[in-house]
């Protein structure tokens, strides 16, 4: 029994304010889903698939409304899409304030999808 460690346990007073210990778990997977977000979002560094990624960023939308516009879709479906595009849109929003090192490269991508979107109308 001579062996046994010590433990000490301060207790705080309840007259003093005090925030709890983080837990490094807690903080590490909060890195983890940056990291993650940063590296998906990040535009690549070889110029052939930079390329790809900025002509499919206005192509692919500018096809979509394109087909928005010519396509007689019935109006339950535009109105679910136009749902998918505000939940995409608060995504977006809460992604930019959640992570900010990838506020410009979001703006970005969102200008490309833009330029697209008018170029199919």
């Amino acid at each position: 029994m001579a062996d046994e460690q010590k433990i000490v346990v301060e207790v705080p007073s309840s007259s003093g304010h005090y925030s709890p210990v983080t837990n490094t778990a807690d903080l590490s997977l909060l890195e983890e889903f940056k990291k993650g977000w940063i590296s998906a979002i990040a535009l690549p560094d070889n110029l052939p698939d930079l390329a790809y990624t900025l002509a499919s960023s206005v192509a692919i939308p500018a096809l979509l409304s394109s087909c928005w516009v010519s396509i007689p879709i019935p109006g339950f479906i535009r109105l679910g899409v136009l749902g998918m595009l505000v939940m995409a849109g608060v995504f977006v929003m809460y992604l930019r304030q959640v992570v900010p090192e990838v506020k410009d490269i979001l703006l970005l991508r969102v200008g490309l999808v833009a330029v697209g979107v008018l170029l199919g109308i």
